[in-house]
């Protein structure tokens, strides 16, 4: 019987290793799974760092036996060139690490001439296009799934930050993507994005391409109970103590953003003995944490008017605000008039600096990082 897989920390801060390094989410698995089955096409938003990423992996983990699992982060790509090239070298990475699979994809896309080197830090083969200026995106990219459809199992095609493609300088990206997927058969995709405004625009706007062609799920931080069952399990599993105090703490001063919360526990998993980690122990790994970053949240006040600066403090000292315009919360920030905090509110939200919560129950401002938002609180402005 093969050893159990086990690593130095299980609070990770990068990829995905297996179920049991994963907290819950198992609704949203299931709802993804029954979207996926019926061949729905799906928009998966959330915020950013709260898990998103580690969502699909852990949804890939259970479907990779059935399906051909692909995912794409396009968030760096500025055009259509740099789409095609991700989503060609997506599909190369999921192939079978056989000779005969990646051979059989590079002659199939021969015309893109394919060139293949070797990534000097994993010596894993990566793919790059040189792509004909004179053959269309959509053509392209018709040639590229038409591959993936002629695959004996079905496909599922994860791309991550999706609102990107709204930002290339090309015209038509939206219908041209559109207009190809809505032709496949074998293949269903789920649209990931961070950025609320772009993303609910390109699917619920009857303007644009994707109109109503997605089920939508929204991805909200993990609940309270079940994150901390989570982290003492952790804690126990590897002979470690840490009070259910210290845990609420945690879980508090993280606001359960998830990137956040894996941070300080990944912190306090290293640095707890046999005896138990308590509060005042954790309180000096955030307080430590947020020391550590002091230089990089000074340097904003550069990128910043005062006007931003003094506002993104205000809500940082609030935590959350639900009137950013009204009196009592201008008042006693001293910000100016409402047109004043209107722009730079506006600014602060296209920098992703702050984020606006918007739920069927509140709708309220917040600094969109939380080690930075900790971090205001405690300045004297």
């Amino acid at each position: 019987m093969a050893a159990k897989h086990t690593i130095p920390n299980p609070f990770l801060l990068k990829g995905y290793e297996t179920p049991e390094y994963f907290c819950n989410r198992e609704k949203e698995v299931k709802i993804l799974k029954e979207n996926i089955s019926q061949k729905r096409d799906i928009t998966l938003f959330a915020i950013r760092r709260i898990g998103k990423t580690g969502l699909i992996k852990h949804l890939f983990h259970f479907l990779q036996k059935d399906f051909h699992c692909i995912y794409l982060d396009i968030y760096s790509t500025q055009n259509h060139e740099e789409f095609l090239n991700q989503l060609a070298a997506a599909i190369f990475n999921s192939l079978p690490k056989r000779k005969q699979a990646t051979n059989n994809f590079v002659e199939y896309i021969k015309s893109f001439n394919p060139s293949i080197s070797f990534d000097q830090l994993t010596g894993l083969p990566e793919l790059s296009l040189q792509f004909n200026p004179n053959l269309s995106f959509e053509k392209s990219l018709t040639k590229l799934f038409s591959y993936l459809e002629s695959q004996n199992k079905p496909v599922v095609i994860a791309i991550d930050e999706f609102q990107q493609v709204a930002e290339y300088p090309e015209s038509n990206t939206e219908a041209s993507l559109r207009t190809i997927i809505q032709r496949l058969k074998n293949t269903t995709f789920v649209f990931c994005g961070s950025n609320k405004h772009l993303i609910h625009e390109m699917f619920n706007s009857a303007k644009r391409p994707f109109f109503a062609s997605t089920q939508s799920i929204y991805l909200d931080k993990i609940e309270h109970e079940d994150y901390k069952s989570f982290i003492l399990k952790q804690f126990k599993k590897y002979k470690k103590k840490i009070s259910e105090a210290a845990v609420d703490f945690i879980l508090s001063w993280t606001k359960r953003h998830t990137f956040y919360t894996q941070a300080v526990c990944n912190r306090a998993f290293f640095l707890a003995k046999s005896t138990e980690m308590g509060v005042e122990e954790v309180q000096l790994i955030c307080d430590g944490i947020l020391k550590e970053q002091e230089g990089i949240f000074y340097q904003y006040r550069n990128l910043l008017t005062s006007s931003q600066w003094n506002l993104l403090i205000a809500i940082a000292k609030e935590d959350r605000v639900y009137q950013p315009t009204g009196i009592q919360f201008i008042g006693k920030y001293k910000l100016g008039n409402a047109s004043s905090v209107r722009r730079s509110l506006n600014s602060l939200t296209e920098k992703e600096m702050v984020v606006e919560i918007n739920t069927e129950n509140e709708h309220y401002y917040s600094v969109y990082d939380c080690f930075l938002q900790r971090w205001m609180a405690k300045l004297n402005k």
